[in-house]
């Protein structure tokens, strides 16, 4: 299975990491979203595993940074239907915590944290171009329930904009790319540099095959897995019937698809998620391997 090149636009998880590591790139999105300056950049990374154990769950960032204030952020690059986006902030807004507070310090020094998730597709379907939680008391609505941490959902097919200009333009140039529209971005210096960066991507024949390979992987092993699962049923459907041979099969695609997704080191739950299998089955299978 391969990635046709054209595909490769800044929605692209892995590319939006290579061009959004360079705080020149990643500031200008921040302050634009947040609508308000930031410290300087002093920490970032792309692409990083953060997992507390074996058997535990696991996230990868696709970047993630600090400024000089210590303000922890989390961007990420959604691209298509999104699920359960308000647990998974959660999860991220935790893993970032304990990440980051020294075992012998207070709560008192857990820093300002923003978990930013871009989309290309509308998550609550309200239109908003942003959606932006706000925590207050139940009962006494005019006290907010200040932990420090945010959560910023933003829309790429986005029918209002109510978020700042320089947000909006970068949402449209997301939405555009995406899906393969053409859209003039010659009066928008940083919308240019952004665009060339992902252009030199492109024509790195090296960093090219290098994210394609990565891109592809899962879908290879997914598929790769589905058909031997469904080879194997259908043997066995030959002995025992057409119709236990394709619930077999099913299932042995499920089987093949976790065997291989655990040799790749990921997460039981993700495995659960994308097989199909429940999570005491994944875990069992592992134990078995």
């Amino acid at each position: 299975m391969s990635i046709d090149i054209s595909d490769i636009s800044l929605a692209n998880d892995l590319v939006f990491g290579e061009v959004m590591r360079q705080p020149e790139n990643v500031k200008p999105l921040l302050e634009a979203v947040l609508e308000k300056e930031i410290a300087e950049i002093v920490f970032i990374e792309k692409q990083q595993d953060i997992k507390d154990g074996l058997y535990l769950h696991g996230i990868r960032l696709d970047i993630s940074l600090a400024d000089a204030e210590g303000t922890q952020y989390c961007v990420e690059m959604q691209v298509g239907r999104a699920y359960d986006l308000e647990k998974r902030i959660r999860f991220y807004q935790s893993s970032i915590d304990r990440r980051t507070l020294e075992a012998a310090e207070t709560y008192r020094k857990l820093h300002e944290s923003y978990v930013i998730f871009i989309c290309t597709d509308d998550y609550y379907k309200r239109g908003l171009a942003l959606y932006k939680r706000r925590s207050i008391i139940e009962g006494a609505e005019d006290l907010l329930y200040e932990d420090g941490s945010h959560a910023y959902i933003l829309n790429a097919n986005f029918k209002i904009p109510n978020m700042s200009g320089p947000a909006l333009d970068f949402l449209r140039y997301i939405h555009a790319r995406h899906r393969k529209l053409s859209m003039d971005i010659s009066d928008s210096d940083y919308l240019t540099k952004i665009d060339q960066a992902v252009e030199d991507i492109k024509s790195d024949k090296g960093r090219v095959e290098r994210l394609m390979t990565l891109a592809a992987k899962l879908q290879d092993e997914r598929w790769i897995g589905r058909q031997e699962g469904l080879e194997e049923g259908i043997e066995k459907g030959i002995e025992k019937g057409i119709e236990k041979g394709i619930e077999k099969g099913t299932y042995d695609t499920k089987v093949t698809t976790v065997k291989r997704l655990l040799a790749r080191k990921m997460s039981l739950e993700d495995i659960a998620d994308i097989s199909g299998l429940s999570i005491a089955e994944v875990k069992k299978l592992a134990e078995d391997k």
